[in-house]
């Protein structure tokens, strides 16, 4: 053994603030969980602090984790999530893993193939892993550790990144790592932390460097004696206080220390056998961690000269068996000893892995590391044809991450093949196509753009399908990128298929595109016309058996339904009836069925249903869907629809379970509705700094959807108000009438103009209220209607609040009328019904999740003194049954028993009677229930 004590045995120094931090946040898992990222350069000793909290943990704790790895060629996709579910079979079994995986845990048998018979579908994955961990948690003790963030495929990153987000719901913790040094501004991990952190489900732990003390203490643990003062000045100063260049240079700290770190990471590569240096140098070669197989086929020899050099490694610290595979320490040991391999040693390895891989099954992570070590040996063909390869089957596996790296590799060696069309069997623009589709899927906007743009400005003119087809993607990935609307790029697709019949159905997709985009602009009678110009030009190619010209029938079908029920035209949602009778096995109808009707019935007041209805589609989409879009916008329909419905509190634990990779226009509508749900939660500052964090992405494509501009502007408009900026308000409000785009989404904008001019009368000022008069007018037949001219009146003292308190409409706006109504019986000196009133508005407002409205209703009962013996009346009935229960001395959990409900519902109804009771615990309250019961 070189060296004193053995390195990783020795006392964890300079971490014990972290360590304690992380044992605080397992300590605070309840009936919710706790995400944090442990970060910091390589080297920090991150995997070791981690190692010690786990193992530091009770017997009762199931701790699975996993590690990404960098094969080479890139992130090896899944292997983090491969390892966790692998520690889940040891930890519970195959059979109680498939339990809790349920029907649809068949996909999983694509990564660990003892948890199915067949392997399910790859598409669904990240879905299944999400809701099999998320189930789990609810009756056992789980710690997931996910590390090196910094290598993570999209998918591994998604997973994570829901994960985080359900554990701010469920008992479950997580813990993240990634390597600072490794995560540029441009690399995708960033944006995703940056959301987390955002919406504050993550705690950011990163790992400082030692102090001089601490590496001298370190230090000498590692050496096992005192060293001089100087050695361990020298070390300080060589190791610039990262542990692992401590550990390192301390174990030879008898003899002259390296002069750089390089030296020093090689210091124990030098001290091994010549058999040894050279399975290391192999090894450098396929990776921080290659497989037992590909290793043994390119290091040659005979299997005992494998061994002995194996356990030659392993007993220096420099390589570590994982598994069936063989792995560096540390990936700067693999960095150091790849610098050290000779230019012919290094072509004729890569050479060696390429020839030895292409005997392996073709997978798409294979066939791209075939592609990496072709192009290391200097054999770019070869190279070329196997990228290409790669991009074909990881596009097949929905690996968009994989299939984006290997057509950017692919395009970086076209021009140094000869004939590259014939070694890689496609041409350029193809290439260039499916790259763009790939970087789209992965949600990587603007370079999608750059392929697509490259593409078409490539593609043979005479190729007219293939060019206008090319056109029509570009205008998909312009609206997406938020560039702009398409719109140009759908016509000049157009001009050039001309008038030729044949060409029909992919004449009438490019309608159906444009149909859509004016129907995302608000072109609601454009949007229907074109739709039908749609439907009418692929009919007689559905009448021949073409799915594709039916689907886009029955899509042409969807948008007239949506343009029409937009525009303020009810009869508009019994044609998603008819719509949804045709759209059966067409998955991307049925998912626009799902995301356009239940925002059509949210438009009407049917918000039950429209829950229903998204639910559903959330399901399908699940199982039926790999790209992030539409599962995006059917999950912000389902907040959507919790919000107007008054169930505020589970739309906020539903809020963002699907991850923002990347400013988009899915991200953006998701985003703005999560702005307006913390204003309606009375969270004012959260809602600012959520608003401020996300402006440039919800302006750029709020520019190209109306749903989010109009969204953004009743937003800017409250938020505003709340602070007392009428002028600022009645400037957002005015879209209600200058844009025409909006239909009956202007109706909310009306409330804010009236409470803006009410304020600026209030002011001895005043403003033109009658063209939002008008708007209300236009759309006086519209179920919600109503309660917005019943809302718009009142601000202005035209009517009494109490006509706005039972009409159709959100919730919200129902509670902010009862306390508005209350507020009225005040000044006009009705204390009596003032009371009663305000009473049950609190508790309303309270029921639905409305903080800001329940404390304003109790400022004003306070402040105009009619709280006295009321107290106990801003009780809801479950709130009364709570307390009568917690009088009895039960906990959380009992009291969850016995009424049936969860004991995360408990929790919020006790905090709710505190605070209604000023009560400082719960003793206080079951005193205050038995004083007032007696």
């Amino acid at each position: 053994m070189m060296g004193g004590m053995q390195i990783g045995r020795v006392p964890l120094v300079g971490r014990q603030a972290d360590l304690d931090a992380l044992r605080a946040e397992m300590a605070a898992v309840d009936e919710r969980g706790r995400a944090v990222v442990v970060s910091g350069d390589a080297g920090m000793g991150k995997t070791r602090l981690l190692r010690d909290f786990t193992e530091s943990l009770d017997d009762g704790v199931i701790v699975v984790r996993g590690a990404s790895v960098d094969s080479g060629s890139g992130p090896a996709p899944l292997t983090a999530v491969t390892d966790l579910l692998r520690d889940l079979v040891d930890a519970l079994g195959a059979d109680a893993v498939r339990e809790a995986a349920g029907p649809a845990g068949d996909a999983l048998g694509v990564l660990v193939p003892s948890l199915a018979e067949t392997a399910g579908d790859a598409e669904r994955l990240a879905d299944v892993v999400v809701e099999l961990f998320s189930e789990l948690s609810r009756t056992h003790r789980l710690v997931v550790v996910i590390e090196d963030l910094h290598w993570s495929d999209s998918t591994t990153c998604e997973i994570a990144a829901r994960l985080v987000r359900r554990a701010a719901a469920l008992p479950l913790f997580v813990l993240l790592t990634y390597r600072t040094d490794d995560v540029g501004r441009r690399h995708p991990l960033r944006p995703v932390l940056a959301e987390l952190d955002r919406a504050r489900l993550l705690t950011h732990r990163p790992l400082a460097r030692l102090s001089p003390a601490e590496v001298g203490a370190l230090a000498t643990a590692v050496h096992g004696d005192t060293l001089a003062a100087d050695v361990l000045h020298d070390i300080a100063a060589r190791s610039e206080g990262i542990p692992f260049y401590v550990e390192e240079l301390a174990s030879f700290s008898n003899e002259r220390l390296p002069v750089s770190l390089r030296d020093v990471l090689l210091l124990r590569y030098e001290r091994l056998d010549a058999e040894a240096r050279r399975f290391t140098r192999v090894l450098a070669t396929g990776g921080v961690e290659v497989p037992d197989p590909v290793l043994r086929a390119v290091f040659g020899g005979d299997e005992s000269e494998l061994e002995s050099a194996v356990r030659c490694a392993v007993d220096a610290q420099v390589v570590v068996v994982r598994g069936d595979a063989y792995a560096f320490r540390h990936a700067l040991m693999q960095e150091a000893v790849y610098a050290e391999l000779l230019p012919t040693e290094r072509t004729r390895l890569h050479t060696a892995y390429a020839t030895a891989l292409e005997a392996a099954e073709p997978t798409a992570r294979v066939l791209a590391d075939i592609a990496h070590h072709w192009l290391a040996a200097h054999v770019p063909d070869r190279a070329l044809s196997a990228a290409v390869a790669a991009q074909r089957a990881a596009s097949a596996a929905s690996a968009w991450s994989t299939a984006a790296e290997a057509g950017e590799r692919a395009m970086e060696l076209w021009s140094a093949v000869a004939d590259p069309e014939a070694v890689s069997g496609m041409s350029r623009v193809e290439v260039l196509r499916l790259t763009a589709a790939a970087l789209l899927s992965a949600n990587r906007n603007d370079r999608a753009l750059a392929f697509a743009r490259e593409a078409v400005a490539l593609w043979p003119e005479e190729d007219v399908v293939g060019r206008a087809a090319m056109l029509g993607e570009l205008a998909a990935i312009e609206f997406q990128a938020g560039v702009s609307h398409g719109v140009e790029s759908i016509e000049q697709a157009l001009a050039i298929l001309g008038d030729d019949q044949r060409h029909d159905v992919q004449r009438a997709g490019l309608l159906l595109d444009s149909a859509r985009v004016h129907m995302l602009n608000g072109r609601h009678g454009f949007g229907a016309e074109v739709a039908a110009r749609a439907a009418a030009t692929a009919e007689s190619g559905a009448a021949a058996g073409d799915r594709f010209a039916a689907e886009i029938m029955v899509q042409a079908l969807l948008i007239a339904a949506t343009c029409r029920t937009t525009a303020g035209d009810a009869s508009g949602l019994a044609l998603f009836a008819q719509a949804r009778a045709q759209a059966g096995g067409f998955v991307r109808a049925m998912m626009r069925y799902y995301i356009n009707y239940s925002n059509g019935l949210m438009l009407v007041g049917r918000y039950d249903e429209a829950i229903a209805i998204a639910r559903e589609g959330h399901e399908y989409g699940r199982t039926h869907v790999a790209d992030l879009g539409p599962l995006v916008m059917i999950e912000a329909n389902m907040i959507e629809a919790h919000i107007y419905s008054g169930r505020l509190r589970e739309a906020e634990e539903l809020g963002g379970l699907l991850p923002m990779i990347e400013p988009g226009l899915y991200s953006a509508f998701l985003r703005e509705r999560l702005v307006c749900l913390a204003i309606w939660r009375g969270h004012i500052d959260g809602a600012e700094a959520a608003l401020d964090a996300a402006r440039r992405e919800l302006d750029m494509f709020g520019a190209y959807e109306f749903q989010t501009r109009f969204g953004m502007a009743y937003d800017l408009g409250e938020l505003a108000l709340a602070r007392g900026d009428a002028h600022a308000a009645l400037s957002h409000a005015r879209a209600a009438w200058e844009t025409p785009a909006g239909g009956v989404l202007a109706l909310p904008l009306t409330a804010v103009a009236a409470r803006a001019v009410a304020m600026l009368r209030a002011r001895g000022d005043d403003a033109d209220i009658e063209p939002y008069r008008a708007v209300l007018a236009s759309f006086a037949d519209w179920p919600v209607a109503p309660l917005w001219t019943a809302v718009f009146a009142a601000e202005l003292g035209e009517r009494s609040w109490e006509s706005a308190v039972d009409a159709v409409g959100p919730a919200y706006i129902r509670a902010y009328a009862r306390v508005r109504h209350g507020e009225e019986l005040v000044a006009a000196g009705d204390r009596t019904a003032a009371r009663d009133v305000l009473a049950a508005a609190a508790a309303y407002a309270d029921q639905l999740g409305a903080d800001g409205l329940a404390t304003r209703a109790q400022h004003v009962m306070t402040d105009a003194g009619l709280t006295g013996d009321a107290s106990r009346s801003v009780l809801t009935a479950r709130e009364e049954q709570v307390l009568e229960l917690v009088a009895e001395g039960l906990s959380n959990g009992q009291i969850a028993e016995r009424l049936y409900i969860s004991a995360k519902t408990v929790s919020v109804h006790v905090t709710a009677i505190l605070r209604k009771l000023d009560a400082p615990s719960r003793t206080a309250a079951a005193a205050i229930h038995r004083r007032t019961a007696a």
